[in-house]
């Protein structure tokens, strides 16, 4: 089951439910005026009803603009009765207002006065129970179907105490207080798990679904490892700001158990078609694989171009593999024009072959290990011979080329085992997509080292193939290159799925 936020259909639908209240209030109303309230002014008739329902459907179309701008309609729940109480009489109002005045400029004069108010009060307590209902359904439909989220809160600050609090005494129950981490304990705040000596553990441990940070003296090293943790096991993260320097970056604040947070990203990402591309740059890249490679262990990188995006976006399986990974990568120019043109301007190419060129580079200062996984035993002899002579230095520390087969159990074992006794730092993983994805998908935490699918990358490098020319790869003209190298094979690839691409991300 989805949740509310997660699908458009319920919020449509919740916007078309209010709108049609509305509308029915209105009916109502004009029948109360024209049989009950006789005596109060002039006649009111049902042709008047008719006549002004096309005014009275602006008039609420005109609300449902106003609560919308305010996010009335992002949730079915609400912080406080009085609060959205007053909100919806207000909009009312309002809309009573701007009524009264089109009524006045259009010489709408047959309409009722009283009718006006009473609409103006019917609505504000018909919208208001109305919301009610429907929080008090959500939060039902919520402990039904949904599991709370675990909270870790870091520091024990004002702020950690009253969030904590409220966390605790939240009917809805939509978060669960796990306990705070902090250098001393708080005698006012429960659930003191130590200081932050053990924090890497349990929250790699426990199934933590949100971090809110509220540590004024936290050091800038030990909040990127947090983010770096947070970012790899897909936790949200907060920070509650003490200062006003937090305030910045044009970061989106909210409330959250009436207390104001900022969302913390690692890294930018850009939605295409469902995929969770990564914003960045080769040398962005590089910096955060060597800041974060230990705590990257057992995990995957992915490299995305146009053609795994659209098997992303028809696939939900391979989709969810390629938005587990740490990162997916821009392979394709397309991904990083595309992440440009809706406004992120540092969003640029970083290929599978030029990664692992680059890692292989930084590996003569480094000492980092490689492993590579993939294609044929001719290739990896060739690829070795190549690494040797242009990276003087750099630790293989295996190869393994698999049969073009499903592998059997006892194979399985012993590739991983054979990978693992080798001590790599990373997995260059070279089975073409979607294959690759789904093999480090399934050795997720298995595999002790960072994983990376590279596609034909041990092919560029061992010189199996030739690369496109420096000037085509600028022009995002690579694909071009490679289909005249590989006609048969990826003509539908490249004609069928980038027209596909092309026409989903029209916008």
């Amino acid at each position: 089951m989805k949740h509310y936020k997660e699908s458009p259909i319920l919020i449509i639908l919740n916007i078309l439910f209010e709108y049609g209240l509305m509308l029915a209030t209105y009916l109502i109303c004009g029948f109360l005026r024209c049989h009950v309230l006789l005596s109060f002014g002039k006649a009111f008739y049902y042709k008047d009803i008719y006549t002004f329902i096309p005014f009275a459907a602006g008039i609420y179309a005109f609300a449902l603009g106003v609560y919308g701008l305010k996010g009335d309609y992002s949730t079915i729940h609400y912080g406080s009765l009085k609060k959205e109480t007053i909100w919806i009489t207000e909009v009312q109002v309002a809309c009573s207002a701007v009524g009264a005045a089109c009524l006045y400029l259009f010489q709408g004069t047959q309409f009722s006065r009283l009718l006006l108010i009473m609409i103006m009060i019917a609505n504000s307590i018909s919208v208001t129970l109305k919301r009610v209902v429907f929080s008090k359904i959500g939060e039902f439909i919520f402990a039904k179907h949904f599991q709370a989220v675990p909270v870790l809160i870091l520091g024990n600050s004002a702020h950690a105490e009253v969030f904590a609090k409220n966390i605790l005494s939240d009917k809805t129950k939509h978060y669960q207080y796990d306990g705070y981490f902090a250098e001393t304990e708080n005698p006012h705040m429960s659930g003191y798990l130590g200081t932050y000596e053990d924090i890497d553990r349990i929250i790699s441990e426990h199934k933590i679904g949100q971090v809110v940070i509220a540590e004024e003296q936290l050091p800038k090293a030990k909040l990127e490892k947090i983010l770096a943790i947070c970012a790899t096991l897909d936790i949200e993260s907060f920070i509650i700001p003490v200062f006003s320097d937090y305030m910045q970056w044009g970061q989106m604040l909210h409330y959250e158990n009436n207390v104001m947070m900022i969302p913390l990203k690692m890294r930018k990402t850009d939605n295409i078609l469902g995929v969770k591309i990564a914003v960045t740059d080769m040398d962005k890249t590089m910096q955060d694989i060597s800041s974060y490679l230990e705590q990257w262990r057992g995990k995957y990188i992915c490299v995305s171009n146009v053609h795994t995006t659209i098997m992303a976006h028809d696939n939900e399986k391979y989709r969810n593999i390629q938005n587990d990974s740490v990162m997916s990568l821009p392979d394709g120019g397309p991904l990083s024009a595309h992440s440009r043109s809706h406004g992120n301007a540092e969003a640029k190419r970083v290929t599978g072959p030029d990664l692992m060129r680059e890692c292989l580079k930084k590996s003569q200062e480094t000492g980092w290990r490689h492993f590579f996984y993939g294609s044929s035993q001719k290739t990896l002899d060739m690829l070795k011979e190549k690494i040797e002579e242009r990276y003087p230095g750099v630790v293989i520390a295996g190869m393994i080329s698999p049969p073009f087969r499903d592998l059997t159990h006892e194979e399985e074992i012993r590739y991983t085992n054979e990978i693992n006794a080798a001590k790599p730092d990373f997995v260059w993983v070279g089975l073409g997509a979607p294959k690759q994805e789904i093999w480090m998908a399934a050795h997720k935490d298995r595999i002790n080292a960072l994983m990376i699918g590279v596609g034909a990358a041990f092919d560029y490098e061992s010189g199996n193939l030739k690369r496109a020319p420096k000037w085509m790869q600028k022009c995002s003209l690579e694909w071009l290159y490679r289909l005249i190298q590989e006609p048969k094979r990826l003509f539908k690839r490249y004609f069928v799925t980038n027209l596909k691409f092309i026409w989903l991300t029209r916008r």
